[in-house]
């Protein structure tokens, strides 16, 4: 028998996070395969743990303080899943906005070589059919650790740098190594600290042959972002799903070598540099 923590952060969106776990349930070939959800509801108001303990009881539902957002949510999953008087071979970060295909564990093992390696699901967009999330590769890892581009799925098991934390799977092993997911980040980048820990480890990760469930891309607003002015659209790159301030710092010093004050701050300059261009061209337009 494998056994699977299911580690999932929700806030406010009980429809989702229901659809989530009905998905995950409808997995097809779970003779073998054991799943035990962990949940961290952030003080959801919708009704979220109501609707889930009905519908789901053995799932394990942790509160939160209201101020956990993704990083903190999962790493109190974790922490939690640890605690169990369970044993679990892998830990799988699941996303509640995420819905996995009914072949997606399955995929997502079969992926495995060693057990010591990170498995990583690619997602897509239910209208458009394009990628949305999965795996990254450096653009050129010599002038900045911080600049990726996005792997297609291709049908053949591919090793890639870096990764979004949609669905992932971790084997008990590379958590004996490198531990569980930083909760000193705010929301942005714990998932991409990860990827960069297990590659400074020698910890491989795999992005699956084939796609494993849907997720819309998440968009900015641009009617009501082209209203703000430039102050508040500079300071809402400062905000926890954006570029915060603490994350981006213990990111670029964890893993911007000797140069990673010049990481930090060009990080920031390039950013604002591109509002100052974009206000410019949509204010002549």
């Amino acid at each position: 028998m494998i056994n699977i923590a299911v580690l999932i952060t929700c806030y406010n969106r009980k429809q989702n996070t229901i659809r989530c776990l009905k998905a995950l349930f409808k997995q097809k070939n779970l003779e073998n395969i054991n799943l035990k959800v962990f949940l961290v509801d952030d003080a959801s108001s919708d009704g979220s743990e109501e609707a889930i303990k009905e519908l789901f009881p053995a799932a394990i539902i942790i509160k939160g303080s209201g101020n956990l957002f993704w990083a903190r949510g999962m790493a109190l999953a974790w922490e939690t899943a640890l605690k169990s008087e369970e044993k679990f071979d892998h830990y799988m970060w699941l996303n509640d906005d995420t819905y996995l295909l009914d072949t997606a564990i399955n995929e997502l093992l079969k992926t495995k070589k060693n057990g010591n390696e990170i498995i990583v699901g690619s997602t897509f967009d239910p209208v458009t059919k394009n990628r949305t999330y999965g795996g990254t590769k450096f653009t050129n890892k010599f002038f900045t650790p911080f600049k990726y581009k996005m792997v297609d799925v291709n049908g053949e098991i591919q090793e890639i740098d870096t990764m979004n934390g949609n669905i992932v799977m971790i084997p008990h092993k590379v958590y004996c190594k490198i531990g569980k997911i930083d909760g000193k980040f705010e929301h942005a980048f714990a998932d991409i600290e990860y990827s960069m820990r297990a590659k400074k480890n020698n910890i491989n990760i795999l992005l699956a042959a084939k796609y494993v469930g849907e997720c819309s891309r998440k968009t900015l607003n641009h009617q009501n972002y082209d209203k703000l002015s430039i102050l508040k659209k500079i300071s809402k790159l400062f905000d926890r799903k954006e570029k915060p301030l603490k994350s981006w710092f213990r990111l670029s010093f964890k893993y911007g070598g000797i140069l990673w004050p010049v990481h930090f701050f060009i990080g920031y300059i390039k950013s604002i540099l591109k509002i100052l261009l974009e206000h410019k061209y949509f204010k002549k337009n």
